[in-house]
């Protein structure tokens, strides 16, 4: 291992650390040979239909935190497309012109549960254009049960 990739597991291993003391997320590493693979389980945002929902993501961190990770949405949500790669400005790797490497991996969960209650500008790639309320509230309600193949299981998250 590299300089380089010693230092990014250092910086990983610490925000790791630090999100598990979050109430509003959770990160899983399906692959234990690729540190640079997370997935992570989040709470939708209050004060919206996304509310008591839970949403499940994947981020690439390859080149992080250099440039911004691959994001991408593994569960239906009714707000971005499934496993499609997301582009949100400033903070995914197809959008890595306004990337701050200080960004924190919760600051980036953050904003993805914004902006799936953002209802202009649902232009970007990955995001479903139109908000259809009663998609979301569906998508909401599936969501606490869903499983994905790196151990997440919704079903007992966040009890």
């Amino acid at each position: 291992m590299t300089n380089v990739d010693q230092t990014r597991m250092k910086i990983l291993a610490k925000q790791f650390g630090d999100m598990k003391k979050s109430p509003n997320m959770v990160a899983f590493f399906p692959d234990k040979m690729n540190p640079f693979n997370w997935h992570i389980s989040f709470k939708g945002p209050v004060d919206s239909n996304f509310q008591g929902g839970i949403y499940h993501c994947q981020l690439k961190l390859t080149n992080y935190p250099d440039k911004p990770p691959e994001i991408r949405i593994m569960n239906e949500s009714g707000a971005y497309h499934v496993n499609e790669p997301l582009c949100i400005h400033g903070l995914s790797a197809n959008n890595p012109q306004d990337w701050t490497p200080g960004t924190q991996i919760s600051t980036i969960i953050e904003a993805l549960s914004m902006y799936m209650n953002l209802r202009t500008d649902r232009g970007g790639m990955g995001f479903i254009q139109k908000l259809d309320q009663e998609v979301i509230k569906e998508c909401r309600d599936a969501s606490v049960r869903f499983k994905c193949a790196c151990g997440a299981d919704h079903s007992t998250l966040f009890k």
